[in-house]
């Protein structure tokens, strides 16, 4: 038995570790990823050929609408990499487990907390044991296979997933309203005072020469971001990138910086120093052109009379408009930026 987090490693490499040597996966998550194009391109690796899906399908549940979008994207998937599957409903359900099978026997198993989407997989502080008893394996098994319904046809797939979208398209999905309450200002400060002197930057990604257009992506998981000419003195381990597109001026995500920074010899680019930094929302990076949050945006939505830079103790980020290749921000806004990022998803 070992114990497993998203802390030092996360859920979704657990997942492709026990995979190795397997050809079936059994999935049992109340909520699913919207899109399984990413985890299907990383099965290509692997030998799998049947996928078992347990979730829920609850009546009058918003969470229809998504799981529409799930359905459809795994079925697709595995219609197009050849891998066979079968889908069972348990609208009790509320654990999550993972088991990795090689003809029928289990091999390993992931019994956790984490549901089987982007930020559970990743993001979210999730704990979980990892079983390879073969026998306590089984025994799971039949006790999920006891309470889930039979396995869904592929005609009755294609209803449900036609009728959630044609009520969609009907009654769209009415956003949670969003309320001006906060209560993490009351510990945060203390916490910081004493455990940490993080410092937080926004920092541009792309050139006016060359903008980050909206088809592009920054990576979800290390990325390496660069600075211009003059060293980057004041930003260090542990400190926090929230960057943006030159161009379109959106949130792209926002990262921490996890080595550097140091120079690039050899190179003639105007940006030689690196550092690198992890993505701490991956979930935004992958969709981040579908939202709204502009540079301007996202200071139009905070008190206009709090400094919102570190340094000049200004209200406004236009030093951007003038090449600088980051700014320090007050913790304040970056926190009221970050949540920004982290409500979108």
């Amino acid at each position: 038995m070992k114990i497993l987090n998203n802390i030092h490693s996360n859920h979704y490499s657990d997942i492709k570790d026990i995979l190795v040597g397997a050809d079936e996966l059994k999935i049992v998550s109340p909520f699913l990823m919207e899109s399984f194009d990413d985890f299907f391109n990383q099965l290509n690796e692997t030998g799998i050929k049947h996928i078992s899906l347990t979730t829920t399908l609850k009546d009058n549940d918003a969470d229809l609408f998504k799981k529409s979008n799930s359905l459809h994207s795994f079925c697709l998937n595995c219609q197009k990499n050849n891998i066979s599957n079968s889908v069972y409903i348990d609208n009790d359900l509320h654990g999550k487990i993972y088991i990795a099978l090689k003809s029928g026997n289990p091999l390993q198993g992931i019994v956790t907390s984490a549901n089987f989407t982007n930020a559970g997989l990743k993001t979210n502080h999730e704990w979980g044991i990892l079983i390879d008893d073969s026998h306590q394996l089984m025994q799971l098994i039949k006790e999920v296979q006891s309470v889930e319904r039979s396995s869904l046809s592929t005609s009755e797939l294609e209803e449900v997933i036609k009728k959630i979208d044609a009520f969609s398209r009907i009654y769209p999905v009415q956003k949670q309203p969003k309320i001006s309450l906060t209560v993490n200002d009351i510990f945060s400060k203390k916490k910081h005072a004493v455990t940490s002197d993080k410092r937080y930057f926004i920092k541009p990604v792309g050139v006016s020469d060359d903008p980050f257009t909206e088809n592009r992506k920054l990576s979800t998981g290390i990325q390496e971001l660069h600075f211009s000419k003059k060293r980057p003195a004041s930003v260090r381990e542990g400190d926090v990138l929230i960057c943006y597109g030159v161009g379109t001026t959106k949130l792209l995500g926002y990262f921490e910086v996890i080595e550097g920074p140091y120079y690039l010899e050899g190179t003639s680019s105007r940006w030689p120093w690196e550092v690198k930094g992890k993505n701490l929302c991956p979930a935004y990076s992958q969709s981040w052109n579908t939202f709204d949050n502009t540079l301007s945006n996202i200071q139009e939505s905070y008190n206009s009379d709090v400094p919102i830079t570190k340094n000049n103790k200004g209200n406004n980020l236009n030093g951007l408009k003038y090449g600088s290749d980051k700014i320090q921000l007050t913790e304040e806004f970056a926190n009221h930026v970050i949540g920004i990022i982290e409500d979108s998803i």
